[in-house]
């Protein structure tokens, strides 16, 4: 078997989940998922996550259409953005490593149908990984024009912005899949029972 997903299963190739890999999200839609009492500490936890993942995504790609579009200020904008761009790719690496070594080889114990769900989202992993060096090489130009050569500033925003708009777009559907595999199995089994939480 291919450590590489098909074309139509890759992060960036799919629109949503084919049938079967969210398995019991008919019997646990996202309707009910707040409310469930087998929704523990680690699984709200887990999600506040993502949430602020996909709040970082958007807000440092609007930072940067707002530079590119003269909107704000280069070393305003350099101050703020800075930091909060390294906290997300550092914190999504961690995020990443954590689940795979800890979360997903016990979940794949948990259920023999969720073996392929964690391999393709394993695959994400590495996919998200590539959007997120090529979103660094981006950011990396743009804060060498902010220090260095200002006039290239203009250049290098917008391919910044597109940096991470990309890495946002494919994080965002690995999120939105990811969640639907994973914590249909929480409420069902609870997160004692998984030993995870």
């Amino acid at each position: 078997m291919s450590d590489t997903p098909s074309d139509d299963l890759s992060l960036t190739g799919r629109a949503a989940l084919p049938e079967g890999y969210a398995f019991l999200l008919a019997a646990y839609p996202r309707a009910v998922w707040d409310e469930h009492p087998n929704n523990g500490q680690w699984c709200s936890f887990w999600l506040e996550r993502h949430q602020m993942f996909r709040d970082f995504s958007a807000a440092l790609a609007d930072a940067c259409a707002q530079l590119a579009d003269g909107e704000v200020e280069a070393q305003a904008f350099h101050e703020w953005f800075l930091p909060r761009v390294n906290f997300y790719f550092g914190e999504i690496d961690t995020h990443h490593k954590v689940e795979e070594y800890n979360y997903f080889p016990a979940l794949a114990r948990a259920d023999a149908q969720m073996a392929r769900g964690i391999a393709l989202l394993e695959g994400d992993h590495r996919a998200v990984h590539d959007l997120l060096l090529a979103a660094h090489q981006a950011v990396v130009a743009l804060d060498g024009a902010i220090r260095e050569t200002p006039a290239e500033v203009a250049a290098a925003a917008p391919r910044a912005h597109d940096g991470l708009a990309a890495l946002g777009a494919g994080l965002g559907r690995h999120l939105d899949d990811e969640e639907d595999i994973i914590v249909p199995l929480i409420l069902d089994r609870s997160e004692p029972v998984l030993g995870i939480g």
